[in-house]
């Protein structure tokens, strides 16, 4: 009778330690977390994004990391005094050290590159409220027009939410960059993770969240939009503040290419010969401004598979394709394009010019 008692009590506990969790404000970073992650190449990975559903056993114990970094969580006021606009109960840390993409076609320099985050309630959400940057060399703090809605709690499985989210940056003279777009989230999995930091499964939940985004960047000859289409999945556990592990994706005509995979860590001496996380490649374009319509690009003989999309003053994209290192605007108008190179890992955008 005492082990038929015994065996139940052992699967109670088994069965208790493996249930369905619940995410909380009290689950995310708070001011002063120093959160260590590493990351691994999306080349290889035995990732598969599908993978999900009620009391899944995720198993990533092989990724290998190929550099460290660490996301400081400080107060807006400590990052810079001018940031005292900002709310006092917002916090973040540095998610570059200068903008990518459309940054490239920005008439000044944008670095130091800082999202503040803060706890709201009614109902209670986790949100990205502000953005501050060296805007040519002067810190300047931009507050969202509409928050960035993270997160809604109580995060459970099977939960759906979407929210708009906008931001204006100033520049200088009628220069301005807008970011406006919409997140929409399901928490479509729950169960146990293993990576190469948590060696025994830890209970986690997975969330999903598409986001669609148009980055309008006006330099004096009017706005152009271009589109951004991301998807993030991150693993939540209770009292972690960081993913587990954060994979984001590209999409493209419809389909999901892997651009990054970090994951919660310990410091490791890393043999990659990799000290950067975020490596910049840069694209140049020539004849450009062109005269014939016939534009050559300087893209990596690395890159084997990537996209090349073209879009017109009104955003609207007027040709696309695969593995070309031509753009042809020959059958164009005279004026002023954006075009966007992405390989999965990397977007780069290129202001391209036609003329007589």
């Amino acid at each position: 009778m005492k082990k038929f008692l015994l065996l139940i009590f052992t699967a109670l506990i088994t069965s208790a330690s493996y249930a369905q969790m619940t995410v909380t404000a009290s689950d995310m970073p708070v001011s002063g977390d120093t959160l260590r992650y590493s990351t691994t190449s999306p080349i290889g990975s035995t990732i598969n994004l599908g993978d999900s559903g009620a009391n899944f056993t995720w198993n990533y114990s092989t990724l290998t990391p190929v550099a460290q970094a660490v996301d400081t969580y400080k107060t807006a006021l400590s990052v810079s005094l001018t940031y005292a606009l900002i709310s006092f109960s917002a916090y973040g840390y540095k998610v570059a050290d200068s903008l990518p993409g459309v940054g490239a076609l920005l008439p000044v320099s944008i670095n130091q590159l800082y999202t503040f985050f803060e706890k709201k309630t009614s109902p209670s959400r986790y949100v990205a409220s502000a953005f501050g940057a060296k805007i040519a060399g002067i810190a300047t703090p931009f507050n969202y027009t509409t928050d960035d809605v993270w997160y809604f709690f109580p995060l459970n499985y099977q939960n759906n939410d979407s929210a708009d989210y906008e931001l204006n940056i100033g520049l200088s003279g009628t220069a301005s960059l807008k970011q406006k777009g919409y997140r929409k989230s399901r928490v479509d999995g729950w169960g146990t993770i293993v990576t190469p930091y948590f060696t025994t499964p830890v209970n986690c939940l997975r969330i999903r969240s598409e986001i669609h985004e148009i980055d309008t960047v006006n330099f004096g000859l009017g706005p152009i939009g271009v589109p951004r289409n991301t998807v993030e999945y991150k693993w939540l556990a209770n009292g972690e503040h960081y993913p587990i592990l954060w994979v984001t994706t590209n999409v493209t005509g419809g389909t999901e290419t892997i651009a990054t995979i970090r994951y919660r860590d310990m410091a490791r001496v890393l043999t990659t010969g990799v000290s950067s996380v975020n490596k910049t490649v840069e694209i140049k374009a020539y004849p450009n401004p062109t005269t014939t319509g016939i534009v050559n690009l300087d893209i990596p003989s690395d890159w084997q598979n990537f996209h090349v999309e073209v879009f017109d003053m009104q955003s609207k994209q007027i040709c696309r394709s695969f593995n070309e290192r031509i753009i042809d605007l020959c059958s164009y108008p005279v004026g002023v394009y954006v075009a966007k190179i992405s390989n999965g890992q990397n977007t780069n955008y290129l202001q391209i010019i036609k003329q007589l």
